[in-house]
């Protein structure tokens, strides 16, 4: 189980980076930018609580 997070994590990072060079690139507005980038940084936010717990 723990592999399988910390997949997820390194994917939602990854995620965020390319979001942020898609912005950049002005291939997506800043909205969508926001949306996804806050989607993704709450998932990994929820993560290290959930380890800081155990």
């Amino acid at each position: 189980m723990e592999d399988a997070t910390n997949d997820l994590v390194e994917l939602s990072k990854k995620f965020v980076k390319f979001a942020e060079k898609l912005y950049k690139d002005e291939k997506i507005d800043k909205e969508t930018y926001i949306e996804i980038t806050r989607k993704k940084k709450g998932f990994l936010r929820c993560i290290e609580k959930d380890r800081i717990s155990k």
